[in-house]
């Protein structure tokens, strides 16, 4: 399952990367109204999310050698990940703080 996962969360992470920069492009070149700025706000999380996910599984693969899976290992590398996920999440979603937002220049 893990090669699986591996190439599963590259591929989904290469696809929106590229997405995320083209959208970005556009944005700064004012091509497409106000549909990239609103791809760049919801497509952050997913984005961050593959990205973790393939470095978790890239990271899992480096220092495991076994047949079986080891658990310890797996909750090691998986706390961190999860813990950087949900700062990552409460920073987006926190309006308390000036982060700034994509918006369409005039």
């Amino acid at each position: 399952m893990s090669p699986f996962l591996q190439r599963f969360t590259g591929l989904l992470f290469y696809l929106l990367a590229g997405s995320y920069f083209l959208g970005y492009l556009l944005l700064r070149n004012s091509i497409g109204s106000v549909w990239p700025g609103w791809w760049m706000q919801v497509a952050d999380l997913p984005l961050a999310l593959a990205g973790i996910l393939y470095g978790g599984t890239s990271f899992y693969r480096t220092v495991h050698h076994g047949e079986k899976a080891s658990w310890v290992k797996l909750i090691v590398i998986a706390i961190p990940l999860l813990v950087i996920f949900a700062a990552l999440a409460a920073l987006n979603f926190w309006t308390m703080l000036p982060v700034p937002q994509a918006s369409q220049p005039l």
